[in-house]
């Protein structure tokens, strides 16, 4: 049976005894949901290159063992087998790389600012689960802070304002704040994927609580736009600083995954025209009796 062995970091933990071939049994999900509640990341890695493997019908059965799995926005991102799997690639299906003005490529470089996934969603996403096809030589890596340890550190007052506000979360917000051309979301889009208010302090299933925030929120609700993303650029600013991350330096066969509701995540920049780096990404979806938004 899995074992978790704490990180040298602020937050996750390595799973040990990881049979990638085996169906999850529910005790297996049980204890990883427990791992993933008490570490918030979790790095599974194979030293063996070969039982390493984690084939992507794989993925998507250890995933659908938590629960629904989305289906993201993006569907020229998809995997051609597996709808259920995003794939987080700079490398087109013809296998040469992206121009770095491409549109896949704007979207890569979105990713390099802190978000969590599908908050744009009424219900957001339980945890992701991104697993390392090919690695670039440098960068690329991936940092997770810990929002349960950034909401505790900050002054008192400034925990009780905004324990009392709410965010507007908005997909057309982040798609269009990427740096670089991206086409504009059609109107069945905008109908599909409307903007959504969460509490900006989340309340966890075991008591905790955790900032809620990231690169699809807009703005403080009833708050000047502007005035909003200031003060969530200074607090972003003070994730390093306070130590609250872990940095994953990815290795091939890596599986890591992370409890959306807890963490911010981004990735660090890479040379996007001229080194490969693919990922293949699943998102267990969240239920409303986790989402205790009231």
């Amino acid at each position: 049976m899995i074992e978790f062995e704490p990180l040298a970091a602020p937050l996750g933990a390595f799973v040990r005894d990881f049979d990638p071939a085996a169906t999850p049994s529910s005790e297996f999900v049980d204890l990883l949901a427990e791992g993933l509640q008490s570490h918030a990341v979790l790095v599974f890695r194979s030293h063996d290159a070969k039982t390493g493997v984690i084939s992507p019908a794989q993925l998507v059965q250890l995933g659908r063992a938590f629960g629904e799995l989305e289906i993201l926005p993006e569907p020229d991102k998809r995997h051609p087998d597996h709808a259920e799997i995003f794939n987080l690639s700079n490398v087109r299906p013809d296998g040469n790389l992206v121009e770095v003005d491409e549109p896949q490529a704007v979207f890569l470089r979105g990713t390099q600012r802190w978000h969590t996934d599908s908050s744009f969603r009424e219900i957001p996403a339980l945890c992701t689960m991104l697993y390392a096809v090919e690695v670039p030589n440098q960068g690329g890596q991936t940092q997770f802070a810990d929002m349960r340890r950034a909401f505790s550190l900050l002054p008192t007052e400034d925990r009780a304002e905004i324990d009392e506000l709410r965010l507007v979360h908005s997909y057309e917000y982040s798609r269009g704040n990427n740096p670089g051309r991206m086409e504009p979301m059609s109107d069945e889009e905008r109908a599909k994927y409307p903007p959504v208010e969460h509490r900006w302090v989340r309340r966890n299933g075991d008591g905790s609580k955790s900032l809620y925030m990231g690169g699809h929120a807009s703005h403080i609700v009833d708050q000047d736009l502007a005035n909003s993303r200031e003060r969530f650029a200074q607090i972003e600013a003070q994730l390093s600083v306070h130590d609250v991350v872990y940095e994953h330096q990815w290795q091939v066969n890596d599986l890591v995954v992370w409890d959306n509701r807890t963490t911010l995540h981004r990735l660090l920049g890479y040379d996007i025209a001229n080194e490969r780096r693919v990922m293949r990404r699943i998102t267990v979806a969240g239920s409303p009796a986790d989402w205790n938004d009231d």
